[in-house]
This record gives C-alpha cells, sequence and structure tokens, in this order.
C-alpha cells in the first residue's frame, strides 16, 4: 500500500502535516541539507518541487525563474546540472529521492509547469521523473501532483504503479468525476477553494484532501473543521505544535 494511501487507515482520523519545501530558513529550501533540518521535527512528509535542465536533467527546485533568489537570470532549462551546481546549491531529483529513502522520509513531489516556456520539456521531465522513482525504488513513498494534469497522466502512462494527486485552483463541477478521470489519489488546494461540502463529497469518493498552505493557526483550524486529511507549512514544527493546541482545545470543550 502506497504510504500516503496508509492516511485512511488512520483511527482515529489524524492530519498529517509535510513541510513545504522542507521547511523555511537560512538554509535553501528545497535541498537535502533543509531537509536534514525538517528530519527531527516529526514531520510525516516534505513537499518539494522538479523542473528540468538544459541536459535533461531533473533538479528540485520551486521558483520559475532564478533572478530572485540566485546569482543567475532566466529559467532552470536555460543551464546545465554543472552549471547550476557551480553557482548555487542544488540537488537532482535522484539525489534527493536517495537521501528521503534512506532517512524514510516520503516525498510529495510537484511537477512545477510554466506551459507557455516549458511546453516541449514536459515529456522529457515526466520521463525523468519516472526513472528517477524506479531507480531508487521509492513508489510507495512518493506522490506526483501538479497543476499541468497532462504531464500526471503521462507519468502515470510510463508506470502505473506510481501515485499522483491533482493541484485544483478552481472549484471543479464535479471533483469526484475529475479524479477518477486522472486515476488519482488526493486532491490538492489552497484551503479557500474547499469546504466542509466538498471534502465531504470527496471522502465519499475514497478520495483524499490536502488543503495547503497553512502558515497559521487559524488556517490548521479551517482544515481541520473542513476535514482535510493533508496539509503542508512553511514552518511544519510551529504547525504541529498548533496541531497539539487545537487538539487540546476541543478536548478540553467536548
Amino acid at each position: 500500500m502506497n504510504y500516503f494511501n496508509s492516511i485512511r487507515a488512520d483511527a482515529p482520523h489524524r492530519l498529517w502535516i509535510g513541510g513545504h519545501r522542507g521547511h523555511v530558513s537560512a538554509t535553501r529550501e528545497n535541498t537535502i541539507a533543509n531537509f536534514a533540518e525538517v528530519l527531527p521535527m516529526g514531520v510525516d512528509y516534505i513537499e518539494i518541487d522538479v523542473q528540468l535542465t538544459k541536459d535533461h536533467q531533473a533538479v528540485i527546485f520551486h521558483d520559475m525563474e532564478l533572478g530572485d533568489r540566485t546569482p543567475l537570470k532566466g529559467y532552470i532549462r536555460d543551464y546545465t546540472v554543472a552549471e547550476l551546481k557551480a553557482s548555487f546549491e542544488i540537488d537532482t531529483l535522484e539525489e534527493s529521492l536517495t537521501w528521503c529513502k534512506a532517512n524514510h522520509l516520503p516525498v510529495l513531489l510537484e511537477v512545477k509547469s510554466r506551459e507557455a516556456v516549458m511546453h516541449h520539456d514536459m515529456p522529457i521531465l515526466a520521463q525523468r521523473i519516472v526513472e528517477a522513482l524506479q531507480k531508487v525504488d521509492f513508489m510507495d513513498e512518493c506522490v506526483v501532483f501538479g497543476i499541468n494534469h497532462w504531464i500526471l497522466h503521462r507519468v502515470r502512462e510510463l508506470d502505473s504503479r506510481i501515485h499522483i494527486a491533482l493541484i485544483v485552483p478552481h472549484v471543479p463541477a464535479d471533483p469526484a468525476a475529475l479524479m477518477k478521470d486522472m486515476e488519482a489519489d488526493i486532491y490538492l488546494c489552497f484551503i479557500d477553494n474547499l469546504s466542509p461540502e466538498l471534502v465531504r463529497e470527496l471522502h465519499q469518493a475514497g478520495y483524499l484532501v490536502d488543503g495547503s498552505v497553512i502558515n497559521s493557526k487559524e488556517r490548521l483550524k479551517l482544515a481541520l473543521d473542513f476535514g482535510c486529511d493533508m496539509i503542508e507549512s512553511d514552518t511544519p514544527d510551529q504547525a504541529i505544535r498548533w496541531y497539539q493546541e487545537l487538539l487540546e482545545e476541543a478536548k478540553n470543550h467536548a
């Protein structure tokens, strides 16, 4: 059984908390060094982001453009892995998954996509994601997700053992039908686009719901009130404390 699907087996139901890009710290997000800081926090998983380089390698990096946080300009796709590593700290997908497997840290893997400039990269990136998951043998500890549903479909075509989640940036007419059509496991969107009724509908159809990104106690309570199964936070250690506080408060008011 896939690690994320084991959420359904939790009794009593609990919220699973993940680190968003690892976590916010002085150490660059989306790096193995950052993940090592997250590991002792007791998170259930981490969310990380994958893009394709000029020499067709998959690397872990969030921003579409490099100018704000690195010495380089342009996109990840404009540089080789060697050029990127010479300029700032960055890890390949295979390096990251290998570390996560060795440290028993499951991964929610977002495929970054800007269709206008990355359209031709996406089939190659799908192949590299599948190759890395197969090589590391990380199928049961990783779910691939993103806003580009075509690329997720392609990943599943290449290896049907891979589990996927959908970023849904709107409220579909039939959320369960969308999930069924895509053979997805997790429905993921901002908490603002969820409601108790929508979460209930997805649960009744057998799907998990991720309401992210949660960076305040108030929004974490909203996720709990809605019945979300998972959330990611930039400060997962704080989110875990908020969760325990909310559980204690609910117990005291019962």
